[in-house]
């Protein structure tokens, strides 16, 4: 495809997405339920943080990095997600339960197979006072269609002809050939929306700290102070009477240090933060400052196959990897139990539709079932290769190396030998863009899955000659199976298609699984309200929050 591919938001560990959310609360009296490990730990099952009592002035949030851009087709971190889903509304958003719901567009029409129409929300405004028109919605999403622009979301639009503003409140979108995923896909940056005015009179200086932004959310932009924090205002005239800001002021400081992060946390002088340290779990919980709550993930953690031609090239060798990994062992010494085993790149999270066809189809699944003595006859019937499996980790995130090691001891049970690599952290994620980085590696650890609630977007990488395909993993059954996914609307044709497809990627292990954490938020007791599910890139979080008494 000639449009660059939708990115990965890679590397972090602590990262889920889920219709629920998991409260960890202090053990009882009443013994837990362990039949789940993680509510054998005592993790309970809680929908939503509780209501807040009423509004806050002033909220002090901690993010582990400053945004590099602030301009919604350059937003491909956590970092900067988690504060442009509070500031930039686009066509869509994900909800709390994690559906796609319209937001700037008030309905829409698939009149034929390979065409949109968008119907936007009479009197909205951007944050400078000025209307929203769809001459302003066609400017934007076509920035993704322009190869000048460099959208890091342009592969949402590779089956974009035009995207045309066909009335005042009215936006077509003409499709090549049909595509199950592209309005999903616009509850993302891909969707987002700014003033044409503003972009085009801001030039090189829009979403820099001089140049800042205009779009339409619950809260704007009011001050960037470079390398030390972004201060969000609440936009008392934002459209959405629902999502209002109960919060006059969000300040979200750049917090790189995990320790300070903790020790902020702890000391009152912030109020909370996703992406908490697996190692600052327990701490947190029983400090009496606040709480910690997970939801389940659309995001997994993969050993992800970087060369199918040296000691992996044999899948019984990949299998016999994937049946000695003790999963629940790093599940429990890596993030404190707040995760679960995973058997699929694609984790139960990600089932936003036919969650029967998925489930029955992830129950089917053994090769990451452990069992030392059928990976060590594998071992046998192969042959162990005479070089060793390099495993890539990285000091970046902490819990990596750990991660590498229980794979080495793994790997030793059985008769391979494993090597782990330390790679510096600021090349450890040059192995998405650059060949030459991925050399002599085997096995990558990191974590990745999906934008929204639908694992085609996940099996879609492993197509023949997909940019994120590092291994070169080619089926023609797989990719017409994906293939056909993608141009089919019904939701349980699509399910078959695609755990079809799942099958042989799991059967091959061009990544082999490894768990599916749960998402991480700490919130201060003085404040409740935001759903603790993984919606926090794309949906505006920050604006339901409020004070807990």
């Amino acid at each position: 495809m000639n449009a660059l591919p939708v990115p990965p938001r890679p590397g972090r560990l602590a990262v889920s997405l889920a219709a629920g959310a998991l409260l960890l609360t202090a053990c009882s009296g009443a013994a837990p339920d362990t039949s789940d490990p993680a509510r054998a730990k005592g993790v309970s099952v809680t929908g939503l943080t509780p209501k807040p009592a009423g509004p806050v002035d002033r909220i002090t949030w901690a993010v582990s990095a400053e945004p590099a851009s602030f301009d919604w087709i350059y937003n491909a971190s956590f970092e900067t997600g988690q504060i442009m889903a509070n500031v930039c509304e686009g066509l869509f958003r994900l909800d709390p339960d994690l559906s796609v719901q319209p937001a700037l567009a008030e309905s829409f029409t698939n009149p034929d197979p390979k065409t949109w129409v968008f119907t936007l929300h009479q009197g909205v405004t951007f944050h400078d006072g000025t209307p929203l028109t769809a001459d302003d919605v066609a400017f934007s999403l076509n920035r993704n269609l322009d190869p000048e622009a460099g959208s890091y979301w342009s592969g949402a639009y590779e089956n974009v002809t035009s995207v045309k503003a066909t009335g005042p409140l009215e936006v077509t979108v003409t499709l090549k050939q049909p595509d199950a995923l592209f309005t999903s896909y616009l509850s993302s940056p891909a969707g987002i929306v700014d003033s044409e005015a503003t972009v085009t009179a801001k030039g090189k200086e829009y979403g820099t700290p001089g140049g800042g932004v205009n779009c339409v959310g619950p809260f704007e932009l009011s001050a960037w102070d470079k390398g030390q924090s972004m201060t969000l205002t609440r936009d008392d005239d934002y459209f959405d009477a629902d999502h209002r800001a109960r919060a006059k002021e969000v300040e979200f400081r750049f917090v790189r240090d995990p320790a300070a992060l903790v020790s902020g946390l702890l000391s009152d002088s912030l109020d909370g933060s996703w992406f908490l340290p697996p190692s600052a779990l327990d701490r947190l919980t029983s400090s009496g400052k606040g709480t910690v709550y997970y939801g389940e993930s659309t995001q997994g953690f993969h050993a992800i196959v970087m060369d199918a031609e040296g000691p992996l090239k044999d899948v019984r060798i990949r299998r016999a990897l994937s049946m000695a990994i003790d999963r629940q062992g790093i599940i429990d010494s890596v993030i404190s139990g707040a995760g679960q085993p995973q058997k699929a790149p694609a984790v139960p999270g990600s089932w936003g539709y036919a969650e029967d066809t998925y489930r029955t189809a992830w129950d089917g699944l053994d090769v990451t079932e452990r069992d030392l003595d059928a990976a060590e006859r594998l071992v046998a019937e192969a042959g162990a290769p005479k070089e060793p499996i390099v495993v890539a980790t990285t000091s970046a995130e902490a819990e990596v190396p750990v991660i590498g090691a229980e794979i080495q001891s793994a790997a030793k049970k059985i008769g391979l030998d494993v090597e782990v690599r330390a790679i510096p952290a600021d090349q450890y994620n040059g192995v998405y863009t650059d060949p030459e980085a991925r050399k002599g590696i085997d096995l990558y650890l990191t974590g990745w899955g999906t934008d929204f609630p639908d694992p085609l977007q996940m099996y879609q990488y492993f197509r023949t000659g997909h940019f994120y395909n590092f291994s070169g993993f080619s089926d023609p059954e797989f990719d017409r199976l994906i293939d056909e996914a993608g141009r089919t609307q019904d939701p349980d044709r699509r399910a078959d298609l695609v755990t079809a497809a799942q099958r042989i990627v799991v059967d091959d292990l061009a990544w082999i699984p490894l768990y599916a954490p749960y998402n991480t938020l700490f919130l201060n007791q003085r404040l409740t309200g935001t759903p603790a599910s993984y919606m926090q890139l794309h949906y505006p979080w920050a604006a339901d929050l409020g004070a807990s008494s």
